[in-house]
């Protein structure tokens, strides 16, 4: 996914969950909107350099919208959780990921009380698909989610349902960052969630993770990781 011209900026703080004030290197202060749900623990330091995307809408509140960060260790991640479903599609449309050779995509199906990510399909059969942004690493080990996530534990019930029903059913999670060299649930954040994530493993609902290649001209999934679900 190639990336558009980015602003280079100095974080400064999170004003709140979405929006964060920076200071950019052409002068000046200003607010970023921060496309994700998640905390960004160990991403969003203060004074760590970020790249930002300028808004179209001169009328917004947030002027930029944050794009990536540069980590502590060196390295960048990119700070917006709604790009891990982009990265995912664009991967299956160009038939790079093994577990998920399907020609149909269709995104944001519903099921039972959820609308649920991909509808992958090839003839009669279909995959469900729930992808999940990860942003946290701590050595080498990739870990979702970084706050407590009800959300996501109610959709991987829906995604053992689905299994039970006969349809294929994956969780993804997708390091948008280059040093994950594995995948675990986060145990300490949400043992809720690791413990509902092992269930409906065992129920038939496959778990997959990957790691990205990331610069400031473009994201892409670069390889699949190992998953641990022990605790």
């Amino acid at each position: 996914m190639k990336l558009p011209d980015l602003t280079p900026a100095t974080f400064i703080k999170r004003n709140n969950r979405f929006s964060a004030g920076i200071r950019l290197d052409s002068g000046g202060l200003a607010s970023a909107y921060v496309p994700t749900t998640g905390r960004l623990t160990g991403v969003l330091c203060p004074g760590c350099r970020v790249w930002l995307i300028p808004s179209e809408d001169t009328n917004r509140k947030t002027p930029y919208t944050m794009a990536l960060a540069e980590l502590e260790n060196g390295g960048l991640c990119s700070t917006n959780a709604y790009l891990a479903n982009q990265l995912f599609s664009e991967a299956v449309e160009n038939r790079s990921l093994k577990a998920f050779k399907y020609p149909i995509i269709e995104s944001e199906v519903s099921f039972g009380k959820s609308r649920l990510d991909f509808r992958l399909s090839e003839g009669n059969e279909a995959c469900w698909v729930e992808v999940k942004s990860v942003t946290y690493v701590e050595d080498g080990i990739g870990r979702f989610p970084d706050a407590p996530t009800s959300r996501g534990r109610k959709h991987l019930g829906e995604l053992a349902n689905l299994a039970a029903s006969g349809d294929r059913a994956s969780v993804v999670f997708i390091a948008q960052r280059e040093d994950a060299q594995k995948f675990a649930p986060f145990e300490a954040v949400d043992p809720a969630f690791a413990q509902v994530l092992r269930e409906v493993n065992a129920k038939r609902v496959e778990v997959h993770a990957y790691g990205c290649q990331v610069s400031t001209e473009r994201i892409k999934i670069l390889k699949e990781l190992p998953v641990v679900l022990t605790a």
